[in-house]
């Protein structure tokens, strides 16, 4: 079971108009900091991905 605040980073990716490949490689070199690792996967802390989004965290919104 996941949390409601945690959504697959294919989710993230159609938020965010990137595909998949480009957030997976983005997170692995820490560039997309909503990412978090849980053992194997991937997910997307959705409160961060709105700040993320919106300019608030640290960095330029990916493109």
């Amino acid at each position: 079971m996941t949390s409601p605040d945690l959504i697959p980073m294919s989710e993230a990716a159609r938020r965010v108009g990137v595909c998949p490949e480009t957030l997976f490689r983005l997170a692995r070199s820490g560039q997309f900091e909503p990412a978090i690792r849980i053992g194997s996967r991937w997910r997307v802390s959705v409160p961060r991905l709105e700040r993320y989004l919106h300019g608030d965290a640290r960095g330029e919104i990916a493109s």
